[in-house]
């Protein structure tokens, strides 16, 4: 592996582009070419819908329905034409949990991603984005007398509510503090019940005073095991709610005594009630595989002859006249494939028909390799995995529900499926049968999540997550050629879950995240590594690594692979470090990316060896390649999810859609982050005024809207940007000054920002000469509240674009409290000695410097190239930082500001390219 190049070669090498992105700085010493991601496609096309309602259009019967992805895309399906009338994106929402039809045949949707609510209306075909309550999903939506909808959510578990009427989107906030979810709703006489979770119980609130109190869940002697309240329903004088728990009970609240009935039923299935035909005074629900009648008079349930196995979701009655098999009417549900099963009590059959419902590309949620050289993914949410043949280019899709992590040994794969921690084995050397290959295997007990698979020495390992409101992961050993079941170690590291193993000469390296199942607190201050015997099944040793450079130990350390030089390789935060496996100590260590804290929560830090000798991972979320040799490294890109494929080339995923960098050998070229000249984009200069020299505001300041400077949060002291938006129908924005750029040049804006509550948004946009806006690029930040994240945009210029602007703000429907602090605007060039004396000379040309100062600079690079000639990197080193002294000596008006950034920025990088 080569440290350093023959310059008169390099000088000579065709540039491959490559992008620098960044959770900080990773200089560029790693000697290998890096081609321009390019997209292979998006390899999982799905068909996940977890919801939908029925409604009468043009008087036909129709039913309303979500498909999952990015964005959801909302279906309006004739049932008896089997046709699909229109379709309609989610702007910023991947799924929907919950639809609702209004008597007056208005349509509500319930959004996830974004936790916004949006309307439909049949007669104006027409879909509204109505905004939020700055949540990430809207829930189990209901409505009142009036109209009114309600709705709850994740993660705060706060109650909303729409008035048509008015427009008004009002917040009641939480109603169950240290909750995560109001998975449900139900309205009856003046107050919206929600029901909670993970800790079950249900929130009575009155509507107008904003009153609360919380019902307490039964438990009926221990018959029935209490969970979140994930169904809730009033009807028949009781409030009906299902609980997801091992038993799924269905328990009654009797409304008008306030009491609970002594009267439930166990293995219930469903997200609603099923409610019967107006003045029957029943009730259906599944149960035990078949479709139970429910006589809400006495509570009784009898089975109604009908099988069905699957979820009930939103139902209505259907007639279908004229077809023998569906006599009367049916009792019509969506299924998650995008089916209506069509439930006749007459019959006693299930008929499902199949519609035309679009499909949507959905995230790659898992991407690892094959034995067979292909490459497998799992996508969110699960329904369909999908591998890609690097040597054919062949994409195939097949059956498997949401993966959390693959690994394989010899010809078989094996793939850890959400929820349930359910194993599955595909055997890649037979043909895929959607009944038989892949196969499920076992399930790991108490667990979740199985995000870490590796093999070796004939075992599969495991390390989990474990379920909802849980702390403590679990180990599994399994060892397929026994014929035993596998051995499950449960709580290996104290209230840890297990992210990184790595296995040599029979010792098991294994490393944690403090953080459990959804909806629970991590009990423990640090992240461990650990030595567990295989042989005995027992632990020799866990430790909190003291790694150099971290203000404070990690809560993840996400990465661990035994490299070719024998040392236990890990990541935390932005630091890698190497662990020797003899002593335990730690030999190796770099902060590549410094100000990453707290970084990640369950998913692995990807770590991959290359043949060329370097290490290929996933650090701070991004695409770093590090030659283990002396720690240099380059940043490629944000990506959680990478590989390296057979063909050396490295393969990642982009939301969607499956991406590749090729890999090649070194060009010599040093790729160097240019900063754009931001006035105060750390923003600390204020006037006297109260304004913020180099940025401006595009809106009003009013008593709900404002900006300013504030030491309260500050990702680099004193100050930070500070925004505040107490209104949805406001808007607060906070824009860089107009800065020039060049078409056809790739740019990456950049901020930090402390999210405090709420969500916040942010913009680059490019313009014209005259101000019109030509492209942008924008973030809907709604996740990562009270931690300091790094926010990223890039965008190319477009033909004609003369400047660029950072905007900072909160949209109309939206409220805020958030910091903004070290915003930037970079791009990056492919540097050489001899490129920049060419620079020199058209930046002359084109009076950016000045004559004298352009003559001083291409004199220092030039000798710089000569000792370069000769082998003698310390008296080159010298030359370039005389340019740098030249530069510091000029005075403003001899080197326009672009210009002496790119220089110094250039010869910066040569200094340390050639200083060791």
């Amino acid at each position: 592996m080569k440290k350093h190049f023959n310059y008169i070669c390099a000088a000579l090498c065709v540039a491959l582009v490559w992008s620098l992105a960044g959770a900080g700085t990773a200089h560029a010493r790693v000697d290998r070419s890096f081609g321009a991601p390019s997209a292979i496609g998006s390899p999982i096309q799905s068909i996940a819908i977890y919801d939908g309602t029925f409604g009468k259009e043009d008087g036909r019967d129709v039913i309303y329905t979500t498909v999952s992805g990015k964005p959801a895309i909302f279906q309006v399906i004739d049932l008896a034409s089997r046709t699909v009338l229109r379709t309609y994106p989610l702007p910023g929402s991947e799924s929907s949990w919950s639809h609702l039809t209004l008597p007056d045949g208005t349509v509500y949707i319930g959004g996830g991603g974004a936790g916004k609510l949006f309307s439909y209306s049949p007669a104006a075909k027409e879909l509204k984005d109505l905004g939020g309550i700055g949540e990430g999903v809207a829930y189990g939506l209901s409505h009142d007398e009036k109209g009114r909808v309600y709705f709850g959510s994740y993660p705060n578990a706060k109650i909303g509510r729409y008035d048509p009427a008015t427009g008004e989107m009002k917040d009641y906030g939480t109603v169950a503090p240290g909750q995560s979810y109001s998975r449900s709703t139900a309205y009856h006489d003046g107050y919206v019940y929600a029901g909670i979770g993970i800790q079950g119980s249900i929130v009575k609130l009155n509507v107008e005073t904003g009153e609360k109190e919380t019902i307490a869940l039964p438990t009926h002697g221990g018959a029935v095991d209490t969970g979140m309240v994930n169904q809730l329903d009033a009807w028949g004088g009781y409030l009906v709610a299902g609980l997801s728990s091992a038993k799924s009970p269905l328990l009654f609240y009797d409304l008008a005594s306030g009491e609970w009935s002594d009267r439930y039923h166990l293995n219930n299935k469903g997200i609603r009630l099923s409610h019967g035909k107006p003045g029957s005074g029943k009730a259906y629900f599944a149960q035990n595989n078949r479709i139970m009648e429910l006589d809400l008079t006495t509570l009784d349930a009898v089975d109604t002859g009908i099988p069905y196995g699957t979820f009930l979701r939103g139902t209505a009655w259907i007639d279908f006249p004229g077809d023998p098999e569906l006599p009367g009417s049916s009792l019509a549900t969506v299924t998650f494939g995008g089916g209506v099963a069509y439930l006749n009590p007459e019959t006693k059959t299930a008929k499902v028909i199949e519609y035309p419902v679009q499909g949507n590309p959905i995230p790659i949620q898992t991407l690892e390799n094959g034995p067979d050289g292909k490459l497998y993914m799992s996508g969110y949410p699960g329904g369909r995995g999908a591998s890609y043949s690097p040597e054919t280019g062949e994409t195939v899709s097949f059956p498997l529900g949401q993966a959390e992590g693959m690994g394989y040994l010899g010809d078989k794969l094996y793939m850890g499926v959400y929820p349930g921690a359910k194993i599955y084995e595909l055997d890649t050397s037979k043909p895929l049968d959607a009944s038989a290959n892949p196969r499920h295997l076992f399930d790991v007990p108490h667990q979740d999540r199985p995000f870490k698979m590796i093999a070796g020495e004939g075992k599969l390992f495991i390390g989990t997550i474990p379920d909802y409101g849980v702390l403590g992961g679990s180990l599994t050993v399994y060892d397929p050629a026994s014929g035993e079941p596998p051995a499950v170690y449960e709580d290996v590291v104290h209230h840890q879950s297990i992210v990184g193993l790595a296995l040599k000469d029979g010792k098991l390296y294994g490393s944690t995240t403090v953080a459990g199942g959804l909806g629970i607190d991590p009990t423990e201050p640090a992240a461990k590594l650990f030595v567990w015997d295989v042989a005995s099944g027992t632990k020799e040793k866990e430790w909190v690594p003291q790694i150099p450079g971290l203000a404070a130990a990690p809560k993840m350390i996400g990465g661990l692979s035994l490299g070719p030089d024998g040392l236990l390789w890990a990541a935390a935060d932005g630091a890698i470090f190497a662990v020797d496996p003899a002593t335990q100590q730690i030999v190796k260590s770099k902060v590549i990316y410094p100000g990453v804290t707290d970084y990640g929560r369950w998913r692995p830090i990807q770590m991959r060896w290359g043949a060329d000798g370097y290490l290929y991972t996933t650090l701070a979320g991004q695409m770093t390649v590090i030659d283990p040799a002396n720690l240099d490294s380059v940043a490629l890109g944000a990506a959680e999810l990478m590989t390296l494929g057979e063909d050396g080339h490295i393969y990642y995923a982009d939301s969607t859609v499956l991406k590749k960098i090729g890999v090649a050998e070194g060009t010599g070229e040093i790729p160097v982050k240019v900063g754009l000249p931001i006035r105060n984009g750390s923003f600390d200069e204020q006037a006297e005024d109260g304004s913020i020299p180099g940025w401006s505001s595009l809106f009003n300041v009013t008593p709900n809207v404002s900006y300013g400077l504030s030491e309260e949060r500050a990702a680099t002291a004193p100050y930070a940007l500070k925004l505040t938006d107490r209104s949805t129908t406001e808007t607060v924005a906070v824009a860089t000054e107009p800065i020039g750029v060049k078409p056809g040049t790739e740019y990456t804006a950049s901020a930090k920002l402390f999210l405090q509550e709420g969500r916040t948004l942010a913009s680059f946009n490019f313009y014209d000469a005259a101000g019109k806006q030509l492209d942008s690029k924008s973030l809907q930040i709604t996740q990562g509240a009270g931690a300091w994240q790094t926010l990223e945009m890039k965008g190319i210029a477009p033909a004609g674009a003369a400047y660029a602007r950072l905007v900072l703000f909160c949209s109309t429907y939206w409220m805020t409290t958030a910091y903004y602090d070290d915003a930037s605007i970079s791009y990056t060039v492919q540097a050489t000695p001899d490129r920049l004396l060419a620079s020199i000379g058209d930046w002359a040309s084109e009076g950016a410097i000045g004559h004298s100062l352009s003559k001083k600079l291409e004199n220092a690079v030039k000798q710089a190239v000569h000792q370069l000639e000769k082998g003698r990197e310390k008296q080159a080193v010298k030359h370039f930082e005389d340019g740098l002294k030249h530069l510091e000596k000029t005075l403003p008006n001899e080197a326009a500001a672009a210009a002496r950034a790119e220089i110094e920025a250039q010869l910066q990088a040569f200094v340390a390219e050639w200083s060791s």
